[in-house]
């Protein structure tokens, strides 16, 4: 029986794409492997280091085991278990750096590798994986943190990719993403590591430019794995969505975007959030009244609650509304309008028009590319004086739905056969 390491489940990030995405990967993995036993590294390792054995399944909160003991023992024996407790994830986690963050380190943080002080579940799974597929995904987009060093989700990707070729000669495909990193260092371990690796694929064409700049001549454009999606069957909205959406009625949908994430790798925008979006629903009011907000941030963002109570919206994200649901409610949209790329996949898929916005790379644009859509892209950073222009675009666009969806249908049955493609590799090598 063949091993297949699969990094990259990014289903614990809790956000439709990365939800949606994930399961349709894994259902494309697993249609080529059904006799090959699969194991994975979800998102949580990307961001800080992997407990030796794992971390739990994804759901079990963490500290539920000390909960349970702690109500078992008396009072007395708490600030003794508070001890053991941090002497256990002392163990268990690593407190060093864990990833190098230029090419000229991989070789040294290999050698600490070997000697068990970082990446130590990680080593585990490559000396046992006999193949190893990485889900690029969004981890190699704008990023740089406020010391210079390069989003540590990216270099996870990276150095993830490069362990398992170089040091473990493992097959090795990194797949579904996307290239835009604008960081000098990340371009120069994609020079070293690309044209190493047996099989990329990305997922939208302006990727391919970027690569062919920088001398990678051997990764192909392959659809995001999303364009498979198949939607359920029999769907009713739930009372919960009722609540939110009078679907008698039109509505215009309207998104967010990573790119107004305030995280520590990107530079916020500069414009205020609730007084453009503000704005831009007050445009969109005039050309159908009733506009609902699909919250990818799923009540995180302060500014994004603030602009939908403010108008009293309705709204959907994952609380309320799972991407199966999320895929019905777009089909029943006039418009979405976003700067999310799944959702926006999704939205295609539905065949329901899209306008589109800027994100943290040029994945949106892309998709514009991808989908030959001849309607205005508007970038992110002048955003806040183009409100009249994309209300008005919209209204454009809602007069020319049916041409819309039509050619919409066209391209995802299109591009949905060739999703495959991310996994020809395994195909290949099975």
């Amino acid at each position: 029986m063949k091993h297949i390491l699969f990094i990259g489940d990014f289903i614990p990030a809790q956000n439709y794409g990365s939800i949606a995405t994930t399961e349709t990967l894994k259902k494309l993995v697993s249609s080529v492997s059904k006799d090959a036993e699969i194991r994975y590294i979800d998102v949580r390792s990307y961001g800080k280091p992997t407990p030796v054995g794992g971390f739990l399944p994804f759901g079990v909160p963490e500290k539920s085991l000390f909960g349970f003991i702690k109500r078992l023992l008396p009072p007395t024996a708490i600030p003794l278990m508070r001890s053991w407790n941090k002497k256990l994830k002392k163990n268990l986690g690593i407190k060093t750096s864990f990833l190098p963050y230029r090419y000229s380190l991989f070789e040294e943080y290999y050698d600490k590798m070997q000697q068990g002080e970082i990446l130590r579940y990680e080593k585990e799974l490559l000396e046992w994986a006999d193949i190893v597929l990485v889900n690029g995904e969004g981890t190699i987009v704008n990023g740089t943190d406020k010391d210079g060093k390069y989003s540590v989700g990216g270099l996870y990707t990276f150095y993830l990719s490069w362990l398992a070729k170089v040091k473990y000669n493992k097959p090795t495909c990194l797949v579904n993403h996307t290239v835009d990193p604008a960081n000098n260092d990340a371009y120069e371990i994609i020079e070293n590591l690309y044209p190493k690796l047996d099989y990329v694929c990305v997922r939208e064409p302006l990727s391919l430019i970027k690569l062919k700049e920088h001398g990678i001549t051997n990764a192909s454009f392959v659809p995001d794995s999303l364009f498979s999606y198949v939607p359920v069957k029999d769907w009713k909205p739930t009372a919960e969505l009722l609540k939110q959406i009078d679907f008698s009625k039109p509505y215009i949908l309207v998104g967010d975007s990573a790119g107004i994430w305030k995280n520590p790798y990107l530079p916020v925008v500069k414009w205020d959030v609730v007084e453009v979006f503000s704005d831009l629903i007050t445009q969109l009011q005039k050309v159908v009244p009733q506009v609902v907000f699909v919250d990818g941030f799923n009540g995180w963002s302060k500014d994004i609650n603030k602009v939908i109570k403010k108008f009293d919206l309705g709204y959907v994200n994952l609380k309320n509304c799972t991407y199966h649901d999320l895929f019905y409610v777009l089909k029943g949209a006039e418009i979405f309008i976003s700067g999310r790329w799944h959702n926006s996949i999704l939205s295609a898929v539905a065949n329901t028009p899209i306008l589109l916005w800027g994100s943290d790379s040029h994945k949106t644009r892309a998709l514009y590319t991808i989908l030959e859509y001849p309607y205005q892209f508007f970038a992110i950073n002048s955003f806040p004086i183009h409100t009249e222009d994309m209300a008005a675009c919209a209204k454009k666009i809602i007069e020319e739905k049916d041409a819309v969806k039509k050619s919409l249908k066209e391209k995802v049955d299109q591009y949905a056969p060739l999703t495959s493609g991310n996994v020809k590799f395994l195909k290949e090598v099975l």
